[in-house]
């Protein structure tokens, strides 16, 4: 006796059963590609409390870390290119980015990459916008690289620009 076909409705059903698995997984795939996935949110370090417009911040990270960052050509002014230096002492510590953003005008600079001059040493070139109010306050942000962990330094300072609307 020779082993006999299975029933033609049988192999029907496997087939349909294999299609519908195959367009299930389809459909997953598409929905995991298609949803956006928000990146986790960036911790903030507390704020310097220096003011660029002045004098270097200083950035402590425990005991051996120091981040210094100076701006060479004082005093920042608005439309007017400036250099933020800043080097790293100690530990794996990486400055990618900054960026400056104005707190009473909604007006800032894009992100900015810092190059590495030298080992520990960085440098970048910003120039702020020209803003409609004399005096301005802006945040600037750091973007560090902490033993391989994101996180932001904010740093606030002003500017004034005389006889744009007053010379006081």
């Amino acid at each position: 006796m020779t082993p006999s076909a299975p029933p033609r409705s049988a192999s029907l059903a496997l087939g349909d059963l294999i299609g519908l698995l195959l367009t299930l997984l389809a459909l997953v795939v598409a929905w995991k590609l298609a949803v956006p996935r928000t990146a986790p949110a960036i911790p903030t370090l507390p704020a310097a409390a220096c003011d660029l417009q002045r004098e270097d911040c200083q950035l402590a990270l425990g005991k051996n870390i120091r981040v210094d960052l100076r701006i060479p050509g004082r005093p920042i002014v608005p439309n007017q290119p400036f250099v933020i230096a800043a080097n790293v002492a100690g530990g794996d510590v990486q400055l990618l980015e900054v960026e400056v953003q104005g707190v009473e005008v909604d007006i800032g600079t894009p992100p900015t990459a810092f190059v590495s001059t030298e080992y520990g040493a960085y440098r970048t070139q910003l120039n702020l916008p020209l803003c409609t109010t004399s005096r301005m306050t802006w945040q600037m942000t750091v973007l560090l690289m902490i033993y391989g962990r994101y996180r932001k330094w904010p740093l606030r300072f002003q500017t004034k620009t005389v006889g744009l609307h007053d010379s006081t």
